[in-house]
């Protein structure tokens, strides 16, 4: 019933790539465990599902965990998230659910979710593998409240989310899927300065883009947050960057320090990657057409992409996480897949001493003025018109079920996912008239709507 249920709403995770959650769910585990991290320094809308719908997400955590027949429950968070720790407990309390806390240290990437496998149970999920390889299973805090949703039979239509920043009036949005990333910084008053950048998600691993792709973005149903900032930021230089000066650079000025593998997450739990020793194959490798089925590059295919090691660890600026993501892409392309083999997995000793604090990647990139900002009013939006992309998450895209000059209602199924594909339905986020389709749903409201 809950699958179907979940099924049904198009529920995918809220903390990431956005993996369907009915699939993810269709097994059994030993351990369930809620990822209320907010590992990604400025964002806040984890704090606020916390705070205000902590009722909600705790009879969600407690019904799936019945579901994945799980013998422990664990919400990971961290330790100094006590006004959130408070408001879950007594959640807890009142419904008696048998969930129990993990608290953890402030560090970076808290929320990746194979560093809080390792946190919680202390298990190292295998290089290239998911975490019920190792009787896991991991959901962001939000994606609880969309499934308490879907228990009282409401569909995934809307999104909150945190935008903050160079803006008027950082807050938390709770906006229609498919609403413009224009409309929403009109909500936040507006930019306070007149040429800027963005990035879609957090600091470290969202998506950056300029003033001029702004307004060609909209929220899905993985946007956790929006954050503007000046262009002179560092995460702006990874934009001008080309990919073979990037590389020249690499080869010229490598100085092998180790640094950026040892400051790596999934090295320090034991993973075989080496940054260092990808940065040093540039020399010798004439790119791209000697990346291919070689052990060194294929080290590259385990780099979770958080950006410690360009952001914290490089002494010369050198970017070799975007040099592990050309990497990635050009063995994707040959399709080469990293072997899974039974190597030992040794976590290093050094790793508690090495964790990054999430002040350090502000001050690195500039964003320290933002770190006080206080973000937790909610505005709640209805907008006239929505453009609901077909694909906004991991699997094939949907296919459309209606067509240009139907009449919808939020909630309506507008998109479904291929039969025996991966992925999941999409919904109307608003009431009125569908106006364009083809990668996406384009829904006008209209004044007699």
């Amino acid at each position: 019933m809950l699958l179907e249920q979940i099924t049904s709403a198009g529920i995918v995770g809220c903390g990431g790539a956005g993996f369907p959650t009915a699939v993810k769910y269709n097994t059994k585990t030993e351990y369930f465990i809620i990822n209320a991290a907010e590992c990604e320094p400025l964002l806040k809308t984890d704090h606020y599902v916390m705070n205000h719908f902590a009722k909600e997400c705790v009879q969600a955590i407690a019904a799936v965990g019945e579901l994945l027949e799980a013998k422990q429950i664990v919400i990971a968070t961290k330790g100094h998230y006590t006004k959130e720790i408070n408001a879950l407990e007594q959640a807890i309390q009142e419904q008696n659910a048998p969930v129990s806390f993990f608290k953890m240290n402030n560090f970076y990437p808290a929320g990746d979710e194979q560093i809080m496998v390792f946190e919680v149970t202390g298990r190292t999920v295998p290089p290239g593998g998911i975490p019920i390889e190792v009787g896991c299973v991991i959901s962001n805090i939000a994606t609880m409240l969309n499934i308490y949703h879907a228990q009282q039979g409401e569909n995934v239509t809307h999104k909150l989310l945190t935008i903050t920043g160079a803006v008027k009036e950082p807050k938390i949005l709770e906006v229609p899927i498919g609403t413009s990333f224009d409309d929403c910084l009109t909500l936040a008053g507006g930019a306070t300065i007149d040429d800027f950048m963005f990035i879609n998600g957090g600091p470290m691993m969202g998506k950056t883009g300029t003033q001029y792709e702004f307004s060609q973005q909209v929220v899905t149903k993985t946007t956790s947050g929006i954050i503007i900032m000046e262009k002179r930021d560092f995460i702006y230089e990874l934009l001008e960057k080309e990919i073979p000066q990037m590389i020249n650079k690499a080869r010229s000025s490598c100085i092998q320090c180790r640094l950026c593998t040892e400051l790596c997450p999934r090295y320090q739990i034991g993973h075989p990657i080496h940054s260092h020793r990808v940065m040093r194959h540039l020399t010798i490798t004439e790119i791209p057409d000697d990346i291919d089925d070689d052990p060194i590059w294929r080290e590259a295919l385990l780099c979770c992409e958080c950006g410690i090691c360009e952001t914290i660890a490089c002494p010369m600026g050198l970017l070799p996480r975007q040099v592990n993501k050309y990497v990635k892409q050009r063995l994707a392309e040959k399709g080469i897949r990293y072997q899974k083999n039974d190597q030992p997995l040794t976590p290093t000793l050094m790793r508690e001493y090495q964790q990054v604090p999430p002040v350090k990647i502000l001050l690195k990139d500039v964003l320290k003025q933002y770190a006080d900002l206080k973000v937790e009013e909610l505005l709640k939006h209805e907008s006239t018109t929505v453009n609901i992309p077909l694909k906004m998450h991991i699997g094939a895209p949907c296919e459309p079920v209606i067509q240009v000059g139907d009449h919808v209602k939020a909630g309506d199924l507008i998109g479904r996912k291929p039969e025996k594909a991966l992925g999941a339905d999409v919904h109307a986020s608003i009431n009125g008239t569908v106006t364009a389709v083809s990668a996406s749903i384009t829904i006008e409201r209209r004044d007699n709507q």
